[in-house]
């Protein structure tokens, strides 16, 4: 309950001391017995006011300052998964709806990335991934992206992005003596995000090494049951080149989705 001028009398007594006691009604919750309460020889005494009212009052604060401290471990939380995602800074802002549609083929793709993006806990259950094939500037990093930071903002959950060739990198770095990690660290990087993507698969030469990688990389996210969105701008006839055919029918189980991206570069179209 508020104090009114009236209520601050000009008495003083020690801290805590009761100086007087009145009867009052709240009119929220009744009668009660308000006592005049001496705040120290610095400050006047005041009326202590309903103590439901006050009580009420404490709460609320206490729930605040709680909602306060909630919020800001979610954007500490929120803020420490986009670092550990590696999205990189060109694309930690990408949207599903900043994504420029042109055409029908455009529509489709952002059709599908987006139910992908906003049932995405349906579809990692089942290890569902996700490949996005076509031409270079059609999109494809944007929409892969723009899944990652939803997973990551919308849903809490974490996202890793990489390009293949930084995979085959840190894994070949874990063969030094003096090496940070070692090859089965360098392998459960991959392994441990909700959703990993994976850029610029194609890029690179064909060889047994990194098609051993790819595997790894592939076949332990397969087994665990989490999903993989894979961009290349190699076609649905090539991938397999690069990847393996046990990679690519790993990665089109259980419903894995294949969008073929065959429209001209957006480069400098892009909305964010």
């Amino acid at each position: 309950m508020a104090r009114t001028a009236s209520e601050v009398v000009s008495l003083v007594g020690t801290l805590g001391q009761v100086l007087k006691s009145e009867k009052r009604t709240c009119t929220t919750h009744g009668e009660y017995t308000d006592h005049l309460t001496g705040l120290g020889k610095a400050r006047s005494a005041a009326w202590h006011g309903c103590n439901r009212c006050n009580a009420a009052h404490r709460a609320e604060d206490t729930r605040r300052e709680q909602q306060k401290l909630i919020r800001d471990n979610l954007r500490r939380s929120i803020e420490g998964r986009v670092g550990r995602s590696c999205i990189p800074r060109r694309f930690s802002d990408r949207s599903l709806a900043g994504f420029r549609v042109d055409g029908e083929g455009q529509a489709s793709a952002l059709r599908i990335c987006t139910d992908y993006a906003e049932n995405f806990p349906a579809h990692a259950r089942v290890g569902r991934s996700l490949m996005l094939l076509g031409t270079v500037g059609t999109g494809k990093t944007h929409l892969a992206t723009a899944i990652g930071n939803h997973v990551i903002r919308r849903l809490g959950m974490t996202a890793l992005y990489l390009t293949a060739s930084s995979a085959f990198r840190h894994v070949k770095a874990s063969f030094g003596s003096d090496s940070p990690h070692t090859e089965v660290e360098a392998y459960a990087l991959f392994e441990s995000p909700d959703l990993l993507i994976l850029d610029e698969v194609g890029v690179q030469n064909v060889t047994e090494f990194e098609r051993t990688v790819m595997f790894e990389m592939i076949n332990s996210r397969y087994e665990a049951m989490k999903p993989t969105i894979v961009i290349s701008n190699r076609g649905k006839d090539e991938l397999p080149t690069y990847m393996g055919d046990r990679v690519v029918d790993r990665l089109r189980e259980n419903g894995g989705k294949l969008v073929l991206f065959t429209w001209e570069s957006q480069r400098g179209k892009e909305s964010v």
